[in-house]
């Protein structure tokens, strides 16, 4: 009875994991910066990469991971000015990398975008 319910949850995992992973539908956008925030948090020193991207005529400010203090490219291979796949998520904003794999972010701030 065990292997079976085994069996059944890891097939379920599987199959939830390989929907969530296909189900982004991304838009183009334009990467517009790119830097790192540091914060004080219970005596430690957090930092996490921050992304600037507009899709359509919105303009989000987003938080991604965690940074390491060794990291060279916070960015994850993305280029400012550069154009980049993002599908908006609820309160989260998936981002394609170069490499076609994808990374999650949240979002901190919406704003429209300035006319020119």
């Amino acid at each position: 009875m065990r292997k079976i319910l085994a069996l059944l949850l890891f097939g379920f995992s599987l199959g939830t994991s390989s929907a969530y992973a296909g189900n982004h539908s991304f838009k183009p956008g334009k990467l517009i910066d790119v830097s790192t925030d540091e914060r004080l948090y219970e005596g430690t020193t957090l930092r996490r990469a921050i992304f600037v991207v507009q899709i359509d005529d919105v303009v989000y400010t987003l938080q991604g991971g965690r940074v390491s203090r060794g990291a060279k490219d916070y960015a994850q291979g993305l280029i400012v000015g550069d154009p980049v796949q993002a599908s908006v998520e609820g309160k989260d904003v998936i981002l394609q990398k170069p490499d076609g794999k994808d990374f999650k972010t949240s979002i901190l701030k919406r704003e429209r975008a300035k006319a020119n």
